[in-house]
């Protein structure tokens, strides 16, 4: 089975070679930026397709995908739409296994485009071709150095290898939130911008994604799918292969569903359905854009907490108050300390301390103070989740002696940590260092820091309620 599904799109992610049609010198043209990607990473064959050119970067170019040497794996099509039958039919005719077409002007644009795309999917399957896009960004995967991502890359981060994979049906929107991934760390399997979803689905993608074995969390942002069925039932494939999709779904009001129709021609239907429906199917739904960053940073890092207790560290006390106000307005709970925690506190932090849950241990703490603190609660088995606050403009406040107890604890004695601090730039840089070298997931509000926790609750249940309802 796992052969199976890695053998129906290996093609799209780990190609032998890739042939790029449109393939440029013009500076700033998709077809250079794409090649610009490939002769860079990519490290199969290389064809650039266009008559224009001898060449393109140095390298051979052909007059069309019938001069090539071999029949490229992987056929990238950056070409105007109307030319794009013709190149989809000479790939088939080549023996092409794959096409991904980055081309707009289709459904997107009313019925005659609806109609082309129509044309374009009938040749592809005529040659037994899979097709994703058209109208999309593409296919970014870390591993092989497959990149059709075309934006400059003074603008464009791109995230590490990693374990995490993001599919969009939006190619801008996707390209930011991989954006925000690489700069909070977050290592990458796989991307996929699937634009119009004219062949490949959504669906069949989750569902490859929960057979591949560099992938361990699943994200995706979705405006309409064609086959509910079909997609609750691939996410309940991954959430039953030990994997979390965590689902943000567009078009939830009435301006919103006619927007989705606009973009990439899809319906979207009440969105209280799909949010029913996912949740049912073991899927997680973040409401906005920065939640699904947060709900993956948190499940890609952290071990599933066993409950819904909290331990809360602070040296400023009105940011321990808003955690505790977070975490029962979000279903958690505040854990009750044991008297064997309190009484270790109150024994080695100062008189004024607070050794009740959340625990302050005052402006004035070094990092030794929160190392203690930390220590205590994980220890104590009423403690199932830590978050621990820094307020960073006191002058006593060490960054770098900090990051050092993170580390010391960065296992969290098997459960989860998430940092809180807010501030300006200088909390910011000092965030960013704890997620890169400690690897613990860091916030600028309480409030974000105990939304994290509540992902893996969520996820910890969802788990739980999966494998007491398996056949046995």
């Amino acid at each position: 089975m796992e052969e199976a599904h890695n053998e129906k799109f290996k093609y799209f992610f780990t190609p032998k070679s890739v042939a790029v049609v449109g393939a440029s010198i013009k500076k700033g043209s998709v077809g250079r930026a794409i090649m610009e990607n490939l002769v860079e990473k990519f490290r199969g064959a290389i064809y650039p397709v266009n008559p224009k050119y001898e060449e393109v970067l140095g390298v051979r170019c052909y007059g069309s995908c019938l001069d090539l040497p071999e029949p490229p794996e992987l056929v990238v099509i950056a070409v105007p739409a109307r030319s794009v039958p013709q190149v989809i039919k000479d790939c088939g005719d080549k023996g092409s296994k794959a096409v991904l077409v980055i081309s707009a002007g289709f459904k997107e644009t009313g019925s005659e485009g609806a109609e082309l795309e129509k044309a374009v999917v009938k040749i592809a399957r005529s040659y037994g071709m899979r097709l994703i896009g058209p109208n999309c960004l593409g296919i970014y995967d870390p591993y092989s150095g497959l990149d059709t991502i075309f934006n400059p890359s003074d603008r464009q981060m791109k995230p590490v290898p990693g374990s995490v994979s993001f599919i969009s049906q939006s190619g801008a929107l996707g390209a930011a939130v991989l954006d925000w991934f690489a700069e909070a760390g977050i290592g990458l399997s796989k991307f996929v911008s699937y634009g119009n979803a004219a062949d490949v689905k959504e669906w069949e993608l989750i569902e490859y994604l929960a057979h591949d074995p560099k992938t361990k969390v699943i994200s995706v942002y979705v405006e309409g799918v064609e086959d509910g069925k079909a997609f609750v039932n691939s996410i309940r494939e991954a959430v039953l292969k030990g994997k979390p999709v965590v689902v943000l779904k567009a078009g939830k009001s009435l301006r919103g569903i006619k927007a989705v129709a606009s973009h990439t021609g899809s319906l979207a239907g009440s969105y209280h359905v799909y949010e029913s429906a996912i949740k049912q199917f073991g899927g997680l739904i973040v409401n906005e854009l920065s939640e699904l960053v947060t709900a993956v940073k948190a499940l890609s890092w952290l071990p599933p907490p066993k409950g819904r207790k909290v331990g809360i560290v602070t040296n400023g006390g009105g940011a321990g108050v808003l955690a505790t106000d977070a975490a029962e307005l979000n279903g958690m709970e505040i854990a009750d300390l044991s008297t064997d925690t309190r009484q270790f506190l109150q024994e080695n932090l100062p008189p004024a301390a607070s050794v009740n849950n959340p625990v302050d241990v005052l402006g004035d703490a070094p990092p030794e103070r929160y190392e203690i603190s930390i220590k205590a609660l994980l220890k104590d088995e009423k403690v199932d989740a830590l978050v621990v606050i820094g307020i960073m403009q006191s002058p006593a406040f060490d960054p770098v002696g900090f990051l050092n107890v993170l580390k010391n604890f960065r296992g969290g004695l098997g459960k989860p940590i998430v940092i809180a601090a807010p501030g300006g730039d200088y909390t910011e840089k000092n965030l960013l260092m704890f997620e890169r070298e400690a690897r613990v997931p860091s916030f600028k509000t309480p409030e974000d820091a105990v939304k994290a926790l509540t992902y893996l609750v969520k996820w910890s249940e969802i788990r739980k309620r999966f494998k007491e309802n398996a056949p046995r």
